[in-house]
């Protein structure tokens, strides 16, 4: 969460926008099992999964749908590279 307000606010807006435009993935049971996959991935590429909690919920849907991740933050999915495919843009 931003702590500027107005930055808060054009965030919210975005994303109340990019809801309107798509359909949401929920995180199920094959996302979920993808996850503890991905947590062994992170652990292996000496990185504590725990700040990354979120980012591994993100790339757990893309991975089970197999479906790219397009991210501005391409570093924040370093060692998945082999379960999801990351797109920096």
């Amino acid at each position: 969460m931003a702590k500027d307000p107005a930055v808060r606010a054009a965030r919210t807006e975005k994303l109340g926008a990019a809801i309107v435009d798509f359909a949401p993935l929920p995180f199920d049971g094959d996302a979920a099992a993808r996850y503890g996959t991905l947590v062994a991935l992170v652990l292996a590429a000496n990185r504590d999964p725990k700040p990354r909690r979120m980012d591994l919920m993100i790339a757990a849907i893309a991975s089970s749908r197999e479906l790219p991740l397009y991210t501005r933050n391409e570093d924040d999915f370093k060692g998945l590279g082999s379960m999801v495919e990351v797109v920096a843009v």
